[in-house]
């Protein structure tokens, strides 16, 4: 699964036109344009314990929340998982879409909210709604080891190739040393 999710990462950051050093700003921007709809990051005082960020998709926008009280680096991985919901979300969809071609859908059964307070995440943040507060609590736990796993280990990655490029040597400026770096494997680019 790992080495999946890292070819994975690694298309979509260039298929983003994401270069090192890593903005995860930026990442979210270009993210943006190819959904054809704006996500705007947001950071609040979300309440602990709890989920330290979430994504709601709304008809025509995307939003990131993300806690507010913690470091940048911590807010940038937050970033980072939501966004691994988001291209979980579309790959699922385009796998429904493939599939709802080939036979009629099922109906799929309501998903647990787990122990997340959803009527105190409602009412701290009433914009949401009840229901998109019980869609997005069910995808907050770790317990059955499936995307919330595999989208921690996407923000995790992600931080982990952007620290090893932003600590390499920058690539040399004489045109034969740039030959001499791509002929032993120069892998400045996403790893």
């Amino acid at each position: 699964m790992e080495k999946d999710l890292h070819r994975l990462i690694r298309r979509e950051l260039q298929d983003l036109g994401v270069t090192p050093p890593l903005n995860v700003h930026d990442l979210c921007e270009r993210l943006s344009r190819r959904r054809g709809r704006p996500l705007f990051l947001r950071a609040a005082p979300l309440p602990k314990p709890g989920p330290s960020g979430m994504w709601a998709e709304y008809d025509t926008y995307d939003v990131i929340l993300y806690q507010q009280e913690t470091t940048e680096l911590h807010q940038d991985g937050i970033i980072l998982h939501e966004v691994g919901h988001i291209l979980v979300a579309e790959k699922e969809r385009a796998a429904e879409d493939s599939a709802r071609e080939a036979e009629t859908p099922d109906s799929t059964p309501d998903g647990d909210a787990g122990s997340v307070d959803v009527e105190g995440w409602a009412a701290l943040m009433p914009v949401f709604g009840t229901e998109a507060v019980k869609r997005i609590a069910q995808r907050c736990s770790y317990d059955d080891g499936g995307e919330e796993c595999a989208v921690e280990l996407v923000a995790t990655i992600i931080l982990e190739w952007s620290a090893l490029l932003a600590s390499s040597t920058p690539p040399a400026d004489d045109p034969a040393l740039r030959r001499v770096e791509a002929a032993l494997g120069d892998r400045r680019g996403w790893l």
